[in-house]
């Protein structure tokens, strides 16, 4: 029986920050008497502001499937063509996020955290409190009118802010699906550079997307 040999994690720290304003949506529970159409998602104690590990990751592996195609074609009951990610479990990006294979399970090597405040970013948002946040206003303007319509205000964390992020690689061996360290440095250095030259969150054609990594630490 072939034994599985879990290898030293590999934790990476970056700082992330902000090229432009930047929007991930948040919740819209609850009755709120204020003038933003579209908050940004908030820490529910503190207010603060992050990005959930669960928008960076499925962007992480939509991204990079996306760019090599790992994708198969199937015609729906309405005659429409719709696309799937490949889940073969000897595909690498499934050995690296995970998948369920018909009889086989591979649990994702890929563990991410939410990106949140720096320190320094923290004390700025403790001073400012809600000011601390951008109200970026839009209308829709009918073509040869002379008059807009739909007003609507877009919450923004801003340009310049940065973020603390921590994503631990977790490598296999010895097993009949394993993956290296090698393989998924290749594939955090592949996305990274990918995200940086597309998009992260919401409201992307009114550029609100922009971000750069900054490794600060791998032990």
């Amino acid at each position: 029986m072939t034994k599985q040999t879990l290898q030293q994690p590999i934790v990476l720290k970056y700082k992330i920050r902000l090229k432009t304003g930047l929007h991930i949506w948040g919740s819209k529970w609850g009755l709120k008497i204020w003038w933003i159409d579209s908050e940004v998602v908030k820490h529910p104690i503190t207010n603060e502001p992050y990005i959930p590990w669960s928008s960076i990751k499925g962007k992480m592996r939509a991204l990079i499937e996306m760019t090599r195609w790992e994708y198969s074609e199937k015609i729906n009951k309405k005659w429409e063509t719709e696309y799937h990610a490949v889940e073969d479990p000897n595909n690498e990006i499934a050995r690296a996020f995970g998948c369920a294979w018909k009889d086989e399970k591979i649990a994702s090597r890929i563990l991410v955290e939410d990106f949140v405040l720096t320190k320094e970013w923290k004390a700025k948002f403790d001073e400012l409190k809600s000011d601390f946040y951008e109200d970026k206003a839009e209308n829709s303007v009918p073509r040869f009118l002379s008059w807009s319509a739909n007003p609507r205000h877009i919450e923004r964390v801003p340009a310049w802010v940065e973020f603390d992020w921590k994503i631990v690689l977790t490598p296999v061996e010895g097993w009949k699906y394993p993956v290296t360290e090698d393989e998924l440095k290749a594939i955090l250095a592949e996305w990274i550079k990918l995200i940086e030259n597309f998009w992260v969150g919401g409201w992307v054609s009114r550029w609100n997307w922009r971000v750069e990594f900054i490794k600060i630490a791998e032990n």
